[in-house]
């Protein structure tokens, strides 16, 4: 796996919460972050596999 394709999920991901927060809505409420948050685990652990 390309080893930047973690790190650039993660800033698309940091730049979504920051858009949420700027337009007032609920972080916790939106299920789209949790669906983001098990991608990014799913990626950590097969880059963890792989090495």
């Amino acid at each position: 796996m390309n080893k930047l394709i973690i790190p650039c999920i993660l800033v698309i991901f940091v730049l979504w919460i920051l858009l949420q927060l700027a337009l007032k809505m609920s972080i916790f409420a939106n299920p789209l972050n949790y669906f983001i948050v098990i991608i990014l685990l799913f990626l950590t652990i097969k880059m963890a596999k792989e090495n």
